[in-house]
């Protein structure tokens, strides 16, 4: 089993529908990806949803509970730009790229 972390921005100003992201995210990924909320644990993977480019949420302080994250931007992943429909695939893959360089527990 793999943790995944999801953390939201404040959605001030969203471009992107971020809880339908997750929720289209959850659906692509086999059972044994956990989703949580919950940061008092330690998670293998970290995605943070900003709902808009300025990702304002994106702070160093944010990230202690994983080592490895992504960073949804308004309709960027990782800096790299992709159609709203496309996100949840290009997440999807980066997850399934990091799962693999994550040692077994």
């Amino acid at each position: 089993m793999k943790r995944i972390g999801i953390k939201y921005c404040g959605g001030c100003n969203p471009h992107i529908d971020r809880t339908k992201l997750v929720r289209e995210i959850i659906k692509l990924l086999p059972p044994e990806y956990i989703f949580t909320t919950d940061d008092s644990s330690s998670w293998d993977i970290g995605i943070l949803i900003c709902g808009c480019p300025a990702a304002c949420a994106d702070k160093p302080e944010i990230k202690n509970p994983a080592s490895q994250w992504i960073v949804v931007a308004g309709c960027s992943v990782d800096l790299d730009r992709a159609p709203e429909e496309k996100l949840a695939d290009v997440i999807v893959g980066r997850i399934k790229k990091l799962h693999s360089s994550i040692p077994a527990s």
